[in-house]
C-alpha cells in the first residue's frame, strides 16, 4: 500500500508541466477501501514532448546524366519450359521468355547471373556491349 503512495505522489510532483491527460481503470472490484479506488481511477496527466527534429536543406538539383552503355546480357531460351519445375518456370517468366527462339537482353548483374544459372540448360547467354 506505501508503494501505490509513492507512485500518486511522484506523479502529483510532475502535474505541474503536463500536457497530455490519460485516464487509468482499476483492476476488477475488490474488498480495497473505496477511497483507494476512487485515487486509481482519477485522471494522470503525463508530459510528452515531441524530440526536435533537424530538416536537412534540399540537396541542388542535378543535370541530366547521361547513362552510360552497361555490359548486358543477351538471353535465348532455346528449349520449352514445359515438364520442368515450378522454380524454372517462374525464372523463365521473370527473365522474360515465354517461347522458344524469343531473346531478350538483361543487364550484367548478380540478380541476373543468378536467375540464368536455375535456368543454364535451358538457354543460350552472350554477352553484349
Amino acid at each position: 500500500m506505501a508503494e501505490t503512495k509513492k507512485t500518486t505522489a511522484a506523479a502529483k510532483k510532475t502535474t505541474a508541466a503536463k500536457t497530455t491527460k490519460t485516464t487509468t481503470k482499476a483492476a476488477p472490484k475488490t474488498a480495497a477501501p473505496k477511497a483507494a479506488q476512487k485515487k486509481a481511477n482519477a485522471e494522470i496527466e503525463v508530459k510528452v514532448e515531441a524530440p526536435a527534429v533537424a530538416v536537412a536543406p534540399a540537396a541542388p538539383a542535378k543535370k541530366a546524366e547521361v547513362k552510360k552503355q552497361e555490359k548486358g546480357l543477351q538471353v535465348k531460351l532455346v528449349k520449352s519450359a514445359s515438364g520442368r519445375l515450378a522454380k524454372q518456370k517462374k525464372t523463365l517468366v521473370a527473365l522474360g521468355l515465354h517461347k522458344i527462339n524469343q531473346t531478350v537482353i538483361k543487364p550484367d548483374n548478380a540478380c541476373t547471373r543468378g536467375m540464368i544459372f536455375v535456368v543454364r540448360h535451358l538457354v543460350e547467354v552472350t554477352e553484349v556491349k
